[in-house]
């Protein structure tokens, strides 16, 4: 399962949870219905049903019964089941689903587990967001306080007109350059901490002081220079435009990996500026989200 970073751009903050509800994923039952689709499995399965068999237990007396059958149950002292276990010399037999379970119907709820059939549909199946991209998240999250805004101040929510991007060039009053940005003079000593603590994370992974291998390093990033740019400027692993359109570097898997190539990775993150803040409304909202998959 993974976490990652979704910024929200809204006129207002109140529609933050009707942005992200059109990628929500069915896990808990709670999907509003609009963003389902039903899928039917029942052609599927019939055909396991009608072809397929599975593997059953000869007892001693002759009795065929599946390897999860009472008669194999491990047990603790207390009585709690902690598994099966079959005795070996005895005999495994393939049996079809057609000679174990009278109807399809038998087949699906005491094989498969369905408890019925859908009641919309009339089928076995289940429903599904085919856009889905998360199944739980938190404001701020992991990457709460993300946002540094021009008064120095950390938020997880903030109107793009008081957030600080290095990419701006139209900064209003006293302005002051630290390794080559022009940063606000009152950002000047925590934008400094900010370029020594990349400098020291750069150097540190060409040491081979983190998850990845040097050679990914300039892969992903390129140099050092560009590494630094990235890690000062502020990106996110998907956007919501106010128009509700979902853009990602790529789709999100298990353990953090995404689908992206690290070309894809480095163009998103190089082009997030102009494409998702300088065109955005300055009094438009910008929310940091901590989405999970």
């Amino acid at each position: 399962m993974s976490h990652f970073t979704v910024a929200v751009i809204t006129e207002s903050l109140d529609k933050v949870d009707e942005l992200l509800a059109p990628y929500q994923e069915n896990n808990m039952g709670d999907c509003p219905k609009e963003y389902l689709e039903f899928y039917d499995v029942e052609e599927e399965y019939r055909k396991i049903y009608e072809n397929e068999s599975s593997v059953r237990i000869q007892l001693e007396d002759g009795r065929i019964v599946s390897p999860y059958d009472k008669v194999f149950r491990k047990v603790t002292p207390s009585g709690s089941v902690i598994g099966y276990e079959v005795p070996d010399h005895l005999k495994r037999v393939q049996i079809r689903h057609t000679e174990v379970y009278p109807s399809f119907d038998d087949f699906m709820v005491e094989y498969e587990g369905y408890t019925s059939r859908d009641e919309e549909t009339g089928k076995y199946g289940y429903w599904e967001n085919p856009n889905a991209k998360w199944d739980w998240y938190s404001i701020g999250g992991r990457w709460s306080g993300s946002l540094l805004l021009k008064s120095g101040e950390r938020a997880d929510a903030a109107q793009i007109k008081d957030i600080f991007f290095i990419e701006q060039t139209d900064h209003e009053g006293l302005t002051v350059e630290v390794e080559g940005y022009q940063v606000p003079a009152s950002l000047a000593p925590k934008f400094e901490i900010m370029v020594a603590e990349a400098t020291k994370a750069w150097e540190e992974m060409l040491a081979g002081k983190s998850l990845y291998r040097p050679e990914y390093i300039f892969e992903r990033y390129g140099d050092k220079q560009s590494y630094i740019r990235e890690m000062l400027s502020f990106s996110t692993y998907a956007v919501i435009t106010p128009d509700g359109e979902w853009h990602a570097k790529g789709d999100m898997g298990w353990f953090g990996m995404g689908s992206e190539t690290p070309e894809e990775a480095r163009n998103f993150n190089k082009s997030y500026y102009e494409t998702f803040i300088k065109s955005s409304n300055p009094n438009h909202y910008l929310v940091v989200v901590d989405c999970h998959i």
